[in-house]
């Protein structure tokens, strides 16, 4: 569990985990911020399997997440965000899948959508299953895996992995706050299958101090490079998932870029995709990168501002993939 002063829902986060039906874990509890505050609650809980892990210095999202995974000794590992929870069930339904089906590199399951509060956010829900697929595969063993990777179909934060199946020192920490993506990638290279249990059992919280509200270009970058680095291994039916999903990264990325009115960074992330690709919409943004960027950070926020407009599914904005 990484974690950076979110005394608000660790708690909650916590009370999740010991609340588990599956008793045989260890949870390292990895505190970027060393805070007293954190130690405190975590020994006040006077429960062995909880291990306070502080952080002389703050070592960033990617590494202190990267960190605890390498520490792992189990058989198994998974992260539990501070601000999300697990149903009672998760750890024993994927642990089962995992002893079950030897040859799956990983388990993982759909997730419920709450807000800060708890509390079921129904729209939000529906559009993250209409846009990922959440909630729409049955219950089975999957292989290959890049489509539904690159998709959004599996996210690390609902995945039980088994610790052999990837080498920790090999995930790149240039991917940013998209390692859950690479690491995902990492454990399916050669052809690896997963189990897919179909249930909700992560309860996943949107609010407005996730990490994605305020580095998302950050994260876009990240997510190239971790696309990039899968593609030498992606089977020639994977392959163009890959390729589509770089392009719409890239072009998010430009948007992105031209709302922030950094014109000459949407330039940069359209090169690649005007290689490749011409349609109205790119070229559009490829004309917008080269005026004032005044004129284009203007045009951007009207535009979406309206995309907003036509979205509005509750309290939140519609939420992009989460930071740990």
């Amino acid at each position: 569990m990484p974690t950076y002063l979110r005394q608000e829902y660790l708690p909650k986060a916590i009370g999740s985990l010991l609340q588990q039906e599956f008793k045989d874990f260890t949870a390292l509890i990895c505190d970027n911020a060393n805070s007293g505050t954190t130690r405190k609650f975590v020994e006040s809980l006077n429960d062995p399997r909880l291990v306070y892990v502080p952080r002389e210095h703050n070592l960033g999202l990617v590494r202190n997440s990267l960190e605890g995974f390498r520490a792992a000794e189990s058989e198994f590992v998974t992260k539990l965000d501070d601000d999300d929870e697990f149903e009672p069930s998760y750890l024993g339904r994927c642990v089962q899948a995992l002893r079950e089906h030897p040859e799956a590199a990983f388990a993982f399951t759909d997730m419920r959508w709450i807000g800060p509060d708890g509390e079921s956010l129904e729209g939000v829900q529906q559009q993250q299953d209409e846009s990922h697929g959440y909630g729409q595969l049955v219950e089975g063993m999957y292989r290959p895996l890049n489509s539904l990777l690159v998709h959004g179909v599996v996210a690390l934060n609902a995945t039980v992995l088994r610790t052999s199946a990837l080498d920790w020192n090999a995930v790149r920490e240039d991917t940013e706050t998209a390692f859950d993506l690479h690491i995902l990638l990492e454990a399916a290279r050669h052809g690896a299958a997963a189990y897919h249990v179909a249930e909700r059992l992560v309860r996943y919280r949107v609010h407005p101090a996730t990490d994605s509200a305020t580095n998302y270009a950050r994260q876009l970058k990240g997510r190239l490079v971790a696309l990039e680095d899968a593609l030498p291994d992606a089977a020639i039916f994977d392959r163009p998932a890959l390729l589509s999903a770089m392009e719409q990264t890239s072009t998010t990325l430009a948007r992105v870029a031209l709302i922030e009115g950094k014109p000459a960074d949407s330039r940069a992330a359209l090169k690649p995709v005007l290689r490749d690709t011409v349609n109205p919409a790119i070229m559009r943004l490829a004309l917008l990168g080269v005026l004032p960027s005044r004129v284009t950070q203007g045009v951007m926020e009207r535009r979406n501002a309206q995309w907003q407009k036509r979205h509005t599914m509750g309290p939140v904005d519609p939420p992009r993939p989460k930071l740990s």
